[in-house]
């Protein structure tokens, strides 16, 4: 069998049916695709094809919470390669920045965030409800990731991270509700996201759930700032 982004997928959804840990499905996982992994630097390989097939695990998890529903929802989740095809969302998402203290034409920032969604009118696009964010734990990306929930805010767009929570930044803080204790990422991403997405049952969030919120709940959210807005 080819070890690679769907070898991946594969495997998590396997290891999901029999551990309630989605964490340690991943760790079991990692440690066989670098058991297995043949073509090189198998460290390095697992970095490249493991962002990938979290992303795929999210888009599969989002596209089965849309057709579940009856009627289907006026919404639609595109990945960053597809927005990259439509100029006037891409600038929405985008952000013009400018070398401090020189004079010269600004250059088009992109926010390159993985999923955007869109709500639809007559079967088309016309707004941008949210945007999402998905990686393995808060060290990915995170500087960037506050600096677009900032900037997106401001134009009426939602910012959802999504994230394994590898390292465990948010595991006593939804039990506890002790902010003190929790890492400087986590306590930057509850005062600056508009939700946090957990592979963990509702139940085990105790604290902080108007924010940190279960995985399957990315459609709730969804359908009330579309009709909230």
């Amino acid at each position: 069998m080819k070890v690679d982004t769907g070898w991946v997928v594969e495997k998590f959804r396997d290891k999901r049916k029999t551990t309630d840990s989605a964490v340690q499905a991943w760790k079991e996982v990692e440690r066989e695709f670098l058991q297995q992994y043949t073509g090189g630097d198998a460290g390095q390989a697992w970095k490249s094809v493991s962002g990938k097939a979290f992303e795929k695990i999210v888009h599969e998890i989002f596209r089965h919470l849309i057709q579940r529903e009856t009627p289907p929802p006026p919404l639609e989740i595109k990945q960053w390669k597809e927005i990259v095809k439509n100029p006037v969302v891409k600038r929405i998402l985008s952000e013009h920045l400018w070398v401090r203290g020189e004079i010269r034409e600004p250059y088009l920032a992109e926010s390159q965030v993985d999923f955007v969604a869109l709500a639809l009118r007559d079967g088309s696009p016309h707004r941008v409800v949210a945007v999402y964010s998905c990686k393995t734990s808060l060290r990915e990306r995170f500087q960037q990731d506050l600096f677009w929930a900032e900037r997106l805010r401001s134009r009426g767009i939602r910012f959802g991270f999504i994230t394994l929570d590898q390292d465990g930044d948010f595991a006593e803080v939804i039990q506890d509700g002790d902010i003190g204790k929790a890492s400087k990422s986590a306590k930057m991403g509850i005062a600056l996201y508009d939700r946090v997405y957990l592979f963990v049952e509702e139940g085990r969030i105790q604290h902080f759930a108007h924010i940190l919120r279960p995985i399957d709940h990315l459609l709730i959210d969804l359908k009330k700032w579309l009709e909230a807005d």
